[in-house]
């Protein structure tokens, strides 16, 4: 059975998903994290939970989302996954971040691979469709998981 914690991170109290499965694996949805406290936090619970994070997931690239990705990125090595269709909202994130008044300490970096609809993301034990929801941004992403029917 799939794990989920969340945090709400960065001025726009943005969650951040860790979905961890028994196996001690997990994934990180959406790292928002804005501040080092909120690094530490998350850091601090991966570490206490003993969770290795094997894969980096932006459902989508609008900036509150996407704050964390270079810290997950230097932590463990993750670059995001997304929909290629987010990409240009990728892109475009510090600069539309200096809009905001809330600029990012660094740039995200740039996806080496893209998820599509109907991908299967397995990790551990659990497996994870990938839902083509554009609509909140360009190619946002859901994930539903069939063994536990959410």
């Amino acid at each position: 059975m799939a794990l989920v914690t969340v945090f709400t991170f960065n001025p726009f109290d943005e969650n951040t998903i860790v979905l961890s499965s028994p196996s001690g694996e997990c994934i990180i949805f959406d790292p928002g994290c804005y501040l080092s406290k909120e690094e530490t936090e998350l850091k601090t619970f991966l570490n206490d939970s003993k969770l290795k994070p094997v894969r980096l997931i932006n459902t989508h690239a609008h900036l509150d989302h996407i704050y964390g990705n270079d810290f997950i990125h230097r932590q463990y090595g993750l670059l995001p996954e997304l929909h290629i269709g987010e990409l240009p909202v990728l892109k475009a994130a510090e600069q539309i971040a200096q809009m905001y008044g809330v600029p990012m300490s660094a740039p995200s970096p740039l996806p080496e691979k893209y998820i599509e609809d109907g991908d299967i993301i397995s990790f551990g034990n659990i497996t994870l469709e990938a839902i083509f929801t554009p609509g909140h941004s360009p190619a946002s992403l859901s994930f539903y998981c069939k063994e536990e029917n959410s």
